[in-house]
């Protein structure tokens, strides 16, 4: 009998939340709080909130510069790999290429969205 309340406990023991649980969830609520309390302080800003949304826009910016000399890099790539490439393996090593980066560039651009 001792021993089935013992492993009765034990088992709503483990079904119970565990303490790293409460601290992350506390750590989610400590979070939220902060963003709401920066939140308020930018509102309450306007020149603030405009350095903001200028800086955004520069990484905004930048980060699209950065996709775009990587799509260039890659079309160079290609060149180079086509020109060295013998004859009779061209039309599969552009198709093979294509599908490559067909991949990256729309994985770069559902990233930029």
């Amino acid at each position: 009998m001792k021993n089935d309340i013992d492993n009765y406990i034990k088992s709503i023991l483990e079904t119970a939340p565990s303490e790293e649980m409460y601290i992350e969830a506390v750590r989610d609520v400590f979070k939220d709080l902060i963003k709401e309390y920066i939140r308020k302080k930018i509102n309450e800003d306007e020149d603030l909130k405009r350095q903001i949304e200028d800086v955004l826009e520069e990484f905004m910016e930048a980060r699209i510069k950065q996709y775009d000399s990587m799509a260039k890099m890659a079309k160079i790539t290609a060149k180079i790999g086509i020109l060295s490439a013998p004859k009779n393996i061209k039309d599969e090593a552009i198709n093979d290429f294509l599908n490559t980066f067909k991949n990256e560039i729309d994985e770069i651009i559902k990233r930029t969205l």
